[in-house]
């Protein structure tokens, strides 16, 4: 009998469309990690700093981010995660999920960053009634560009050259973007680093506190406000 070859996938996106970021220079870690999700379990709120994909070998895994969007993938489907978005993974289905992984990275990169704090702000909003949501003007120049960055990170996590095109600015405008921009938003305690721990890490990148997520809350949908 011969061997067959079923190509799963070939992509350079994720699955909610997210173009891939380039691979790191210099020498690769591969790591290969099983994940098993019992019956109605799932995992805690985490981004992705690397290009990872995985197969689903048993039962159906759902991936929910923070936006609300969501994919669900059954077994035998292959998954490519998304990257810097943060999100979490559930087990709805009536049997165990067991799902491979593949992460490509650089030797020591620390590949999935969590983010228990969001889950207290999700047992709060989940317990709130829903109230007519009040329109933000911002009152000068600063606070427009602080409404701009704050809807562009939203409940993602960014590295600055993503931000810096995000809000509508050429990568050489560096010093615009930081002191027009990110400076404001810091000052304000609306943005942390990803890194809290190497805030001058080559690969530092961006999200929003507590603070910046209840800003964002009110902000959504009212783009308009700042064109």
């Amino acid at each position: 009998m011969a061997i067959k070859a079923t190509e799963l996938i070939c992509t350079s996106q994720s699955w909610d469309g997210a173009i891939l970021p380039d691979f790191p220079k210099g020498k690769p870690e591969l790591r290969v990690v099983r994940l098993d999700f019992p019956v109605g379990d799932k995992t805690g709120w985490h981004h992705h700093t690397v290009v990872n994909y995985g197969i689903v070998q048993q039962g159906e895994l759902t991936i929910v981010c923070q936006d609300g969007s969501e994919k669900t993938f059954h077994e035998g489907e292959a998954l490519v995660e998304v990257i810097g978005t943060i999100h979490r993974g559930e087990n709805r289905g009536r049997k165990p999920v067991i799902l491979n992984m593949f992460y490509f990275s650089s030797p020591g990169q620390e590949i999935t960053i969590q983010h228990p704090e969001l889950e207290h702000e999700s047992k709060l909003e989940a317990g709130k009634t829903s109230q007519p949501q009040q329109r933000l003007v911002p009152k000068d120049k600063e606070e427009a560009r602080v409404y701009k960055l704050v809807l562009a990170l939203g409940k993602k996590v960014l590295p600055r050259r993503q931000l810096v095109a995000d809000v509508g600015l050429r990568q050489k405008s560096r010093c615009i973007f930081v002191y027009n921009y990110w400076k404001p938003c810091w000052e304000r305690g609306l943005i942390d680093f990803a890194y809290t721990a190497v805030p001058h890490k080559p690969e530092q990148a961006y999200r929003l506190t507590a603070k910046g997520l209840e800003l964002y809350a009110q902000l959504t949908g009212e783009e308009d406000i700042i064109a």
